[in-house]
């Protein structure tokens, strides 16, 4: 077996050269496409090209990029040389930015996105050069390196073999920062045995086939939950169509016809909105039908036997939901955050397979996940092949195996913390059922606790606030407070639509969004989420901020999880305001 994670998908390469296998948006509207042959040669290329340029084992280089075939050429070539990959998300702050360039050590990045090389020139201390490709205009260094390397490959054909095969499998293979919800982030090393072990153990659970399946990639590759999907994928020779916008899913699954992707369950639960507020704007008995059906998908367990009726809705309702997303799906993979149960439970009763999964950065990342014949809605499955989970005393998610991480890069400290007698802290609570499913029922420090002794989980208050169509993000607040409070980021494409069809024409999205009407329409709905819940955690107040959360403007964190530190120092003028309108009591 290859040691390394470069050998692994070289050799799948080699054995399958699909005349599709890396697949990317063009601007014609069509798909640029790059073969197996095409991609194993520009691999080595490169690879050589920097061997020549000097960049030695363990050297740490960055990347920033969209995902593409080209960051993984950019990827696989840094690595076939025993170089280590540090992947940088866009648009981070230039503190984080400074922060990761110093951190680890790295002279040389590479960028893919255009918009991204005024940071990296203006931030870059320490950089030797800046190399772009893709995207980008003037890319001339980027193909001096191919060219280069193409030329040393005719010299010296044994060379890149050479280079491949001194790798080890406990060689480091990628430094990822973690973007964190405070401070500056934190490299997490991982080595090639821990992602072949992922690999490995994914391939146990989910089987895939060449001939006939076809991957859709949405998600950054800078995340190491799509990172190593996409590597999984490439390992068994599948083709990859890469998009670089989450929106778009349902403009590009029709045309890819798609079989397998991974999911965000923000991106689920935005089609969900979309299938919801169609149906309910359906006239007719179409509409009649299509709403009956949509209930009884949310409703029905996905055990049940189905009836005739469900047969009816199937073949006159649901195949139409699966049409927008391809109509071949057969797996579709959650992470990166808790899929709401009922979501999860409509997308399986259309014929959307979802797999519920769970995992971290530090465990490269899945520790569990359901697959098929195994599934229970709510959990996030069983344990992943070769990883063991202890639940501590106090109910924290301990984890072991040949998944977890060497450690933090320069930080000692927090490795110590992190990693204690071999066992990883995941910081999440959760728990195991006799059957060995796994459940994650929320943050060791994410449950605040009122200044009268009360508890207070924030995620399914403010999940439920978010279920109204105008709100795209709900933060709450209530840590050393008396009462709960709400910001509220809207959704502006249906407040745009919800402004015309109220009628309100004559005022723009930020008059509408300031309005008493809107204000009162969303105070109905906090009031109806307050009837389901503990008096304690009834939301008292709220204010609605005039722009969606966002990573650019530092809401949300590049894997799009709520930076709820950053946000209270963001609006603690706001917060404060909403305690005193209160009555002055925090």
């Amino acid at each position: 077996m290859a040691r390394t994670l470069p050998a692994r998908i070289l050799e799948s390469i080699g054995r399958r050269s699909h005349p599709a296998f890396l697949n990317y948006p063009d601007d014609d509207g069509g798909w640029r496409n790059v073969s197996g042959s095409q991609a194993r040669e520009a691999i080595r290329n490169l690879a050589l090209g920097l061997d020549r340029l000097g960049i030695r084992r363990g050297e740490r280089v960055g990347l920033i990029s969209p995902p593409s075939p080209e960051w993984l050429i950019v990827d696989l070539a840094i690595q076939s040389i025993g170089a280590v990959t540090v992947p940088i998300f866009k648009k981070i702050s230039p503190e984080s930015f400074r922060h990761e360039i110093r951190d680890s050590g790295m002279r040389y990045l590479f960028v893919g996105y255009p918009d991204e090389i005024p940071m990296a020139v203006k931030h870059g201390e320490g950089l030797a050069e800046l190399i772009t490709f893709g995207c980008c205009t003037d890319n001339e260094r980027y193909d001096q390196l191919m060219t280069t390397g193409a030329e040393r490959a005719a010299e010296d054909p044994d060379r890149y073999a050479a280079l491949v095969d001194a790798g080890s499998g406990t060689d480091l293979c990628t430094i990822i920062y973690t973007s964190g919800s405070t401070g500056l982030p934190k490299g997490v090393e991982l080595t090639h045995d821990n992602l072949l072990s992922q690999i490995d153990a994914s391939g146990r659970r989910f089987s895939l086939e060449p001939d006939s399946d076809v991957a859709l990639s949405l998600l950054p590759l800078a995340h190491i939950f799509e990172r190593m999907v996409v590597y999984f994928y490439l390992s068994h020779g599948l083709p990859v169509y890469f998009v670089n916008d989450p929106k778009q899913l349902t403009t590009y699954a029709p045309q890819v016809q798609p079989t397998v992707m991974t999911v965000v369950p923000r991106l689920l639960e935005k089609v969900y909105v979309k299938i919801r507020d169609k149906t309910d704007d359906a006239g007719g008995v179409s509409g009649l039908l299509a709403r009956s059906a949509r209930h009884s998908a949310e409703r029905r367990p996905v055990d049940a036997r189905r009836t005739l009726v469900d047969h009816l809705y199937d073949r006159l309702v649901y195949r139409t939901f699966r049409e927008a997303l391809g109509g071949r799906v057969h797996t579709m993979i959650s992470g990166s955050a808790k899929l709401d149960a009922d979501i999860c439970r409509f997308f399986i009763n259309i014929g959307l397979p979802v797999f519920e999964g769970y995992g971290m950065t530090e465990s490269s990342p899945v520790i569990a996940v359901n697959y098929a014949g195994h599934r229970k809605v709510g959990t996030v499955g069983p344990l992943l092949p070769g990883v063991e989970v202890r639940i501590a005393a106090d109910g924290e998610i301990l984890v072991r195996g040949p998944n977890v991480m060497q450690g933090y890069h320069n930080r000692p400290d927090a490795t110590a913390e992190t990693l204690v007698d071999g066992w990883l802290h995941t910081g999440d609570l959760g728990s195991l059922d006799t059957d060995g499913y796994l459940s994650v029922t929320g943050r060791k420090k994410e449950i605040f606790k009122k200044s009268t002794g009360e508890y207070v989980p924030p995620a399914p208050i403010e999940r439920a606030i978010a279920e109204h169509p105008a709100v795209d993000t709900a933060v709450i607040f209530a840590d050393n407070r008396v009462y709960v409070t709400a910001l509220i980021f809207p959704d502006m494409e249906k407040v745009r639509n919800m402004r015309e069809e109220q009628g309100f024409t004559a005022m723009s999205d930020g008059e509408y969004l300031a309005s008493r009407h809107l204000k009162d329409e969303i105070g109905r709905h906090i009031e109806e989420v307050n009837r389901h819940r503990h008096h304690c955690e009834e939301v008292v107040r709220f204010e609605i901020v005039d722009h969606p959360a966002s990573i650019e403007t530092g809401e949300l964190t590049p894997t799009m999880k709520v930076r709820r530190s950053r946000i209270e120092a963001m609006y603690e003028r706001e917060i404060e305001e909403m305690y005193a309108q209160i009555g002055g009591t925090t």
